[in-house]
C-alpha cells in the first residue's frame, strides 16, 4: 500500500478526473490505481462520478466502471444508489451503461432491486428514468428492466 491517505488519493483522483474526457485509458488507470489501493467503498461514488459522456475513449470509462464493480455487490449497489441522482444528470450515457452491466448480472440485478425499494425518491426516480431510456432503445430489454422499474415505483 502507498503512503498516501485515502483523502490524498481522492483529492488527486478528483483533480485528474477533470481531464478524463480527453485522457487515454492508461492515464485513467494510473489515476485510479492509488485510489483503489485503499479498498475503500467510498471510492465507488468517486469513481462513477468521474464518468464523462464527452470522453474520447470508451476504454477509459470502462476502466472506471470495472474498478467500481470490483467491490462486492452489496457495497457496489449501496454506493451506486447513493450517487445515482447526481451521475444520471452528469453522465446519463455512462450511467446507463453501468446500469446495463448490473441488469445483465442476475445476482447484481437482484441486489439492486432489493435495495432500490428502500432508496430515496431521487434515486428511485433516476433508476426509473434510466430504465425507460434503455427500453426506448430496444424493447428487448423489458424483461430485465421490469423488476427495477417495479422496485423504483414502490
Amino acid at each position: 500500500m502507498t503512503s498516501r491517505t485515502f483523502d490524498q488519493a481522492k483529492t488527486e483522483f478528483v483533480a485528474r478526473a477533470k481531464n478524463f474526457a480527453n485522457a487515454d485509458p492508461f492515464e485513467i488507470d494510473r489515476a485510479t490505481a492509488p485510489l483503489m489501493e485503499h479498498e475503500d467503498p467510498r471510492s465507488i461514488g468517486i469513481l462513477i462520478s468521474s464518468l464523462d459522456d464527452a470522453a474520447i475513449d470508451d476504454a477509459g470509462m470502462f476502466s472506471i466502471i470495472h474498478a467500481a464493480e470490483s467491490f462486492d455487490d452489496e457495497t457496489y449497489i449501496d454506493e451506486l444508489i447513493a450517487a445515482l441522482p447526481q451521475i444520471t444528470v452528469k453522465s446519463p450515457k455512462w450511467t446507463s451503461i453501468a446500469l446495463m452491466r448490473i441488469l445483465n448480472s442476475e445476482s447484481t440485478r437482484d441486489t439492486l432491486v432489493r435495495k432500490l425499494r428502500y432508496a430515496g425518491t431521487s434515486a428511485r426516480d433516476s433508476a426509473r428514468w434510466l430504465c425507460e431510456k434503455i427500453n426506448e432503445r430496444s424493447p428487448n430489454f423489458l424483461s430485465i428492466t421490469i423488476p427495477v422499474l417495479l422496485a423504483a415505483k414502490s
